[in-house]
């Protein structure tokens, strides 16, 4: 699992370019590392390295799995030593960390000193793209974001880069795996931006790769991105798929994921029979609040109407199992959904009902007794 960048500073309020024009680069901070772990597991060869530079408000935190082999001059011996002083570099193309510490028992920790690359600022001239800023620097050396990944875009079509860019992708880990990992699956965007949007939204291979098992191929950025702020995932629709929910549009997911529609809702409404609904209609149901439940209820009562929609408006006039029990028990045993509709709308209840017969009206018709309610009787 890769982590994404986090480069949390004190004046996140700034606008971005002024952010990069003012913060002070840091001469050095500290840094730790223990074992990288995904799922549970350790995971052999790589390490979870934290970094924090700064002071108070101003202090940042970095953190990130990386490869044993990107720690120059620390190898598994030195980790596994009990309390081995160490000294190792974290070169990339920007710059380098220089770092020094002590490891016990696979977890250390220690101070590092930054030194930007002179020649990079030569490197990226010669690709076209603009001498960065002293912080937009070390922010692509802190991501590991540099001439492989220019170079990566160059040879996928994407527009070059301003530094600017490169910076802003570095903060929001767009990174070279990344990159790649998105040119594999298909997704070659041409401006940077796109893969920034989709990174920040969660869009990752995975994701991709769950709706590709779901049948879901070849969808655009913004697609993408709809799709996972909605939370339609392969999972999601496999269960769909599963109960005979299958789309051609993904924006009919996103709606039904938006109301709520789920396969267990879909079981609960086969189990009363409405079997093979519309996506309009499995909304409609879910908006107006006809579960599983309260079909299943209104079915024991003897109201299992062929047409969903009937409920739906029973539903909307407060007609629910309590009100049609209350009714019964007064006496009306056989009413229709509309009757019942009509008695609720003119505010008849058990209650009212026994006050009428109290006052010597004797069993009177539903409609009399509505009639009786709008003259004002109580």
């Amino acid at each position: 699992m890769r982590f994404p960048v986090l480069l949390v500073a004190g004046f996140l309020a700034a606008p971005a370019p002024a952010l990069s024009a003012q913060q002070s680069v840091p001469s050095g901070g500290q840094w730790m590392i223990e074992p990288a772990e995904h799922a549970g597991k350790v995971q052999p060869g790589k390490v979870q390295l934290n970094i924090r530079y700064g002071a108070g408000r101003h202090s940042s935190n970095w953190g990130r799995n990386l490869p044993l082999s990107d720690l120059v001059g620390l190898s598994a011996t030195d980790m596994d030593g009990s309390g081995t002083t160490v000294h190792f570099k974290i070169v990339r193309s920007a710059g380098t960390l220089d770092c020094e510490g002590w490891f016990r028992r696979g977890e250390g920790s220690g101070h590092f000193t930054y030194q930007p690359n002179p020649d990079f600022v030569a490197q990226l001239a010669k690709r076209g793209i603009n001498a960065p800023t002293e912080w937009e620097q070390f922010e692509m050396t802190m991501a590991g974001v540099g001439l492989e990944l220019v170079d990566e875009l160059k040879r996928q079509g994407y527009d070059t880069p301003a530094a600017g860019q490169l910076a802003r992708m570095a903060t929001h880990g767009v990174d070279l795996e990344y990159v790649r990992d998105m040119g594999a699956r298909g997704y070659k965007l041409r401006d940077s931006e796109s893969l920034v949007r989709m990174r920040d939204h969660g869009v990752n291979p995975e994701f991709i790769a769950s709706l590709d098992s779901a049948g879901y191929k070849g969808l655009d950025a913004e697609a993408l991105v709809r799709l996972r702020d909605h939370g339609v995932n392969g999972d999601y629709i496999a269960d769909m798929n599963a109960r005979g929910y299958q789309f051609s549009d993904p924006e009919s997911l996103v709606r039904l994921r938006d109301h709520g529609v789920d396969s267990d809702l879909i079981e609960e409404l086969d189990n009363a029979g409405y079997k093979n609904l519309g996506a309009e209609a499995l909304v409609r149901l879910r908006d107006h609040g006809v579960s599983g439940d309260y079909i299943a209820e209104m079915k024991a009562l003897g109201y299992a109407p062929a047409n969903p929609e009937e409920l739906v408006e029973a539903r909307d006039h407060g007609v629910d199992p309590s009100y049609v029990r209350s009714l019964k028990e007064a006496g009306y045993e056989n009413l229709s959904l509309q009757e019942l509709r009509r008695a609720r709308d003119h505010g008849v209840t058990r209650q009212f009902i026994q006050r009428v017969k109290a006052r010597g009206y004797g069993n009177p018709s539903l409609n009399e007794v509505i009639r009786l309610r709008d003259r004002g009787l109580d």
